[in-house]
């Protein structure tokens, strides 16, 4: 028996560190390359990729922590000790809730409010060099909905033209247990500035715009879909562990549905007397998807639809008067929805700019426009410090309204792919923690993958956090890919923002709180600074975690 029992325990100890070693084996370290832009990427091949090392079951009295940096760390794992347990806060801590600037007037936390004046910034009780932050989790925000990017016809023509290893390998970078977990991403319905021509649903070789079709009976999918997107969707649905959720955005309607007659957005009004049919459109493009196996969790009501009729370059976009908008979506879009089998669809207006939020869209949630829809999205391209306040004003006005990131890339149509910039991963990280700490639910990017010339595209190129060389069948992991990965990876759906006594950037560092389904909590912390960094974090029901977080780093804590 004796015999028995020892042999029992000497295979079972035998397994485990095959299963160690299996582990080892399965988990790829980055191969580094510099392009000279102040970075690097990793390079993958039909052969090897950089996964992120398993999360595990956290030893005891331990946190784990994830650091990816300038220098070329890339999800480097470590497991530490809880230094010491408190048993109560600190003297002279109080909760306060962040707010940023508002009506010049700057919110303060600390030990003492009366000494200087941080725009957006608390003051921390402890004096010393290391700032100590207090995780108070019993204080919660906003609950989150999800990460991703865009399946852009760009990021799925890409796709499907590498290998079929190679495309394994870039949807397991983007979906699977060994990647970054994306769990919410964006359609486009229909062409984009990235496709490789603009297209409708409904597409004629004349310019005939008197022959309307009232039952959409020419109405088709294109091969853009059947043969990129879909195909793309669904495997990664397969590959996903979390439930891949899904919202779809149009830029481009029907010419003969705009008084411009034309795809381009200037002065593309949608025909009053098309109201309806503009809304049996979208229903009709959520139907051929559901014929084809992919369902929706939600729509948005236009991609930019107060600017574009001021955009460069000729992008496909329909524009609106906000009135206008609100009365179609409360009187032709969402009933038509309500009375189709999409009645439960998440319906999100704006899908615009954050300046917007104040100044227009209150224009178009008028008149029980509110009231019809579920949340509002927003486009990161005019984000600035100065401008959180928006946020925090427009949830105190409609807090029944979830604010989702849905859109944001880098780059522009003179600078666009820089590969290895890790300036660019510091600005996403600025702007998710941002986004996050004002209420923010969510952050989708824009194309998951263009060529090594930003496309393909119909208007000027932009960067993206994987770029592919077809040339050589193979592509690089941009540190824009890093930067989300450290949100997207360890703040499942569902985690809920817990609080922090610095919520906006402090020297340049960005931190953000989150408790997750599962009971753990995580911790981003963005040093975008060229110096060292060291922070306490204190949690009372478990210690204090002391990280020296290196220059131009983002790290992730979990514990």
């Amino acid at each position: 028996m004796l015999h028995y029992l020892v042999s029992k325990k000497f295979l079972a100890r035998i397994l485990w560190f095959a299963i160690l070693e299996i582990n080892c084996v399965l988990t790829q370290e980055c191969i580094s390359k510099d392009y000279g832009n102040g970075g690097t990427i990793c390079v993958c091949t039909d052969h090897h990729c950089d996964t992120v090392p398993s999360l595990g079951k956290i030893p005891l009295n331990s946190y784990v922590t994830y650091t990816s940096n300038k220098d070329g760390l890339r999800f480097k794992k470590t497991v530490q000790k809880f230094k010491i347990t408190r048993t109560q806060l600190p003297k002279g801590y109080h909760y306060q809730e962040c707010l940023s600037e508002i009506h010049h007037e700057y919110e303060i936390c600390g030990e003492n409010q009366n000494k200087n004046k941080y725009s957006g910034i608390y003051k921390n009780w402890d004096p010393s060099p290391s700032k100590s932050i207090i995780i108070d989790r019993s204080k919660t925000f906003q609950e989150i909905l999800g990460f991703g990017g865009a399946f852009s016809d760009a990021t799925a023509i890409n796709i499907k033209t590498m290998s079929v290893s190679l495309q394994a390998q870039l949807l397991k970078s983007y979906f699977s247990e060994d990647g970054i977990e994306y769990n919410l991403c964006r359609v486009p319905m229909g062409a984009t500035d990235f496709s490789t021509h603009v297209y409708s649903y409904i597409d004629s070789n004349t310019n005939e715009v008197n022959c309307i079709d009232p039952a959409l009976g020419n109405f088709k999918l294109t091969k853009e879909d059947l043969s990129y997107k879909i195909p793309v969707i669904l495997e990664a649905n397969r590959l996903s562990s979390r439930k891949l959720q899904l919202f779809t955005s149009t830029w481009v309607a029907p010419k003969h549905f705009k008084e411009n007659n034309n795809y381009r957005g200037s002065m593309g009004f949608i025909k009053k007397g098309l109201y309806q049919l503009w809304a049996d459109y979208f229903q009709k493009f959520l139907d051929c998807y559901k014929d084809n196996g992919v369902n929706f969790w939600g729509i948005t009501t236009g991609n930019e639809p107060y600017v574009a009729n001021v955009q460069m370059e000729g992008i496909p976009g329909v524009l609106w008067f906000p009135d206008d908008h609100g009365q179609w979506i409360r009187e032709n879009l969402v009933p038509t929805l309500r009375n189709s089998v999409h009645r439960n669809i998440k319906v999100i207006t704006l899908d615009d700019q954050r300046p917007l939020l104040l100044a227009v869209l209150p224009k178009t949630l008028t008149n029980g426009t509110e009231h019809c829809v579920h949340g509002v999205g927003l486009h990161w391209y005019l984000d600035q410090d100065n401008n959180t306040y928006l946020l925090d004003e427009f949830h105190q006005r409609y807090p029944n309204l979830f604010l989702l990131a849905t859109e944001g890339c880098e780059g522009d149509w003179v600078n666009n792919i820089r590969l290895g910039a890790w300036d660019r991963a510091e600005r996403y990280a600025w702007d998710i923690a941002q986004d996050l700490n004002h209420w923010v639910t969510g952050w989708v990017d824009w194309n998951m993958v263009l060529d090594l010339d930003g496309g393909p595209r119909v208007a000027g190129p932009v960067d993206s956090p994987i770029i592919f060389n077809k040339t050589a069948n193979e592509f690089y992991k941009q540190p824009t890919y890093y930067a989300l990965g450290h949100f997207s990876k360890f703040i499942p759906r569902g985690s809920v923002r817990i609080y922090t006594t610095q919520c906006d950037g402090d020297d340049l560092t960005d931190i953000v709180a989150f408790k997750r389904p599962d009971g753990l909590i995580v911790v981003v912390f963005v040093n975008r600074g060229d110096h060292q960094v060291r922070r306490v974090f204190i949690d009372i029901k478990r210690g204090e975690i002391d990280i020296s977080a290196s220059p131009h780093s983002i790290t992730t804590i979990l514990y």
